[in-house]
């Protein structure tokens, strides 16, 4: 009702959860929706006017939402996971050496990872991408894959 655009995609990718087809649709349909937070595209407008039938549920448990990889960072640090450092680096590899480096992201799978004299970036690689931003930039990522759905390079999204 509130998001239409976003109907067709969704449930193309929801029929496809689950099959080796997965990762195909997915790459060729999330390209399809509008960027935006559920409670911006659906919360908000169903909240006004007259029949409005949001109920809101106290519930007490710990929520962080995870929508940037300066967001990752903050909860990896305050969850002390592994590859966190006293100097607010962390690093999701096999191995890493940092001098000088302080504030960073880094998910390198695999990779032998040196940090030296670096701050507050964002580093992630997957199989056929390398991210660099800074995590003040982060958000913008969001940029990128419109980008690249642009050039029709749904594989990389």
């Amino acid at each position: 009702k509130y998001a239409p655009g976003m109907v067709a995609p969704l449930e193309t990718i929801a029929k496809a959860y689950g099959t080796p087809e997965f990762e195909r649709v997915f790459a060729e349909e999330y390209g399809k929706c509008e960027s935006i937070s559920v409670d911006y595209a659906v919360l908000e407008p169903a909240s006004h006017g007259d029949g409005a039938k949001i109920l809101c549920v106290p519930a007490d448990y710990e929520w962080n939402d995870l929508g940037s990889w300066a967001a990752l960072h903050e909860h990896e640090l305050a969850v002390k996971a592994p590859g966190t450092d006293e100097a607010q680096n962390v690093v999701e590899a096999p191995s890493v050496s940092v001098i000088d480096a302080k504030g960073n992201y880094v998910y390198a799978p695999g990779k032998m990872v040196a940090l030296v004299g670096v701050e507050n970036l964002v580093i992630v690689e997957t199989e056929d991408a390398l991210l660099i931003t800074t995590r003040e930039n982060s958000q913008r990522v969001g940029e990128i894959v419109k980008r690249l759905a642009a050039e029709k390079k749904t594989d990389l999204i």
